[in-house]
């Protein structure tokens, strides 16, 4: 089985420890994992799992968007074609979101993607951005 997760970042603090946790125990069991993020960097022990969108650049230039312009979730179209592409050639069996939100992904690109994927897609809210 091939999970593919989504979130803001991997490796490091909470919800990016949870997502290599997932991956490694998924790993464990003969199964694959990858984690489609866009800040920060994964430990180097993590990087396997990883893959990284966008750049330091582009998460700025959406924060500026958030903030001027009350548009959170709505920069980086270019990262969220760049994980679009990856998906459909990781082509998983499940696609796990966590954090979308936090200047890497517009969310509009994104889940009209999603809508197109006949797939199962678990989103663990580990907060309530989504609703908010």
């Amino acid at each position: 089985m091939k999970v593919l997760q989504l979130n803001t970042v991997s490796g490091i603090s909470s919800t990016g420890r949870i997502a290599t946790d997932i991956a490694q125990m998924l790993e464990s069991q003969g199964n694959d994992s990858k984690i489609i993020y866009g800040i920060g960097n994964s430990p180097e022990h993590l990087q396997k799992y990883g893959y990284k969108i966008g750049s330091k650049f582009s998460v700025h230039l959406h924060s500026g968007i958030s903030q001027f312009f009350d548009g959170e979730g709505y920069g980086s179209q270019k990262a969220t074609r760049q994980a679009i592409a990856f998906a459909k050639e990781y082509n998983p069996d499940i696609i796990h979101m966590h954090n979308v939100h936090g200047c890497f992904l517009n969310i509009k690109i994104w889940f009209d993607y999603l809508k197109t994927v006949k797939k199962p897609i678990v989103w663990t809210m580990h907060d309530c951005w989504s609703f908010t």
